[in-house]
């Protein structure tokens, strides 16, 4: 179970990282072309990586096309709306609201899960997910939001995004039991490469590619090894192995440590609130995990 944990947190601080590059890079990209490569850069490096592994089967022959079909609705729901409306609202918003607001993932996570039967909604869980959301909201209340019509947008974009991964968290989970986490995450950035071209053609056709700096281009390369390849394995492995409410319940992470790292980059003060919310956060997802698995 540690091995868990110590994934999980791995993609909490991979994933907080991505607002503050994202957002620098989003300067210089629009955003659905920022989302288009950085999905087209996923699915070269992991078809590269699984170049040689072996294709797994799915369900046998007479349920392939079932499975084909789950994993066209993973890639809507975990890579087409969920990098499309994160980025959009990310350019739309503050990074640090964008992160607070990411924390609804693991409600929506528990509702779906419950509503479908996949877990049961033990007191443990519950109170965890609970403690967590008090922590996070404490950085709500220490920052403010903007309140400006732009910001709020992009904050109804970031829990629309929230909604679909926490979507693709539950339902694909029972896939990422038997299949591989390698596989699948390829087959659905290889797909999403696909059939977001037609979206993303006419922000590409009308993109400066002239006066685009170095740097974005690096920043990009970044955010692709990183938040993405490295992020949805570590993730992919993370939800075979756990309930889909403790690996939701590690977005709560994220607020605290873009904090940190919106203050090393971006200069910002760390307010003692942030610390007590990280107390808190790391409290829920210890008690929504489960003391006895660790």
């Amino acid at each position: 179970m540690l091995r868990i944990h110590g994934a999980l947190t791995a993609v909490a601080i991979l994933f907080s990282s991505n607002y503050i590059i994202s957002k620098l890079a989003m300067n210089s990209f629009s955003p659905m072309t920022f989302a288009y490569l950085r999905v087209v850069g996923a699915a070269i490096v992991l078809s590269a990586l699984t170049a040689r592994e072996p294709s797994p089967r799915l369900r046998g022959e007479g349920r392939v096309r079932g499975d084909l079909g789950r994993i066209a609705l993973y890639w809507i729901l975990g890579v087409a709306l969920n990098q499309s409306l994160f980025l959009a609202g990310l350019s739309l918003t503050s990074a640090h609201v964008a992160a607070i607001l990411i924390t609804s993932v693991p409600l929506f996570a528990l509702a779906a899960a419950m509503v479908l039967g996949h877990e049961r909604g033990t007191p443990a869980k519950i109170g965890g997910i609970a403690l967590a959301a008090f922590g996070a909201l404490l950085v709500v209340g220490a920052e403010g939001f903007a309140g400006a019509l732009r910001s709020l947008i992009g904050d109804l974009l970031i829990l629309a995004n929230s909604l679909c991964f926490a979507l693709y968290l539950v339902l694909s989970k029972p896939m990422m039991s038997r299949v591989s986490a390698r596989q699948m995450i390829t087959w659905m950035f290889g797909i999403a490469s696909v059939l977001m071209l037609p979206l993303a053609a006419a922000s590409l056709a009308h993109e400066n590619w002239r006066g685009i700096p170095e740097r974005a281009w690096i920043a990009l390369a970044a955010v692709i090894a990183g938040p993405t390849v490295a992020a949805y394995l570590l993730n992919a492995w993370a939800l075979a192995h756990a309930d889909s409410s403790l690996v939701a319940a590690y977005t709560y992470l994220q607020p605290v440590i873009t904090t940190v790292l919106a203050a090393i980059f971006l200069g910002e003060r760390i307010r003692a609130v942030a610390i007590v919310a990280g107390v808190l956060i790391f409290a829920g997802v210890y008690l929504a995990g489960g003391a006895r698995k660790l």
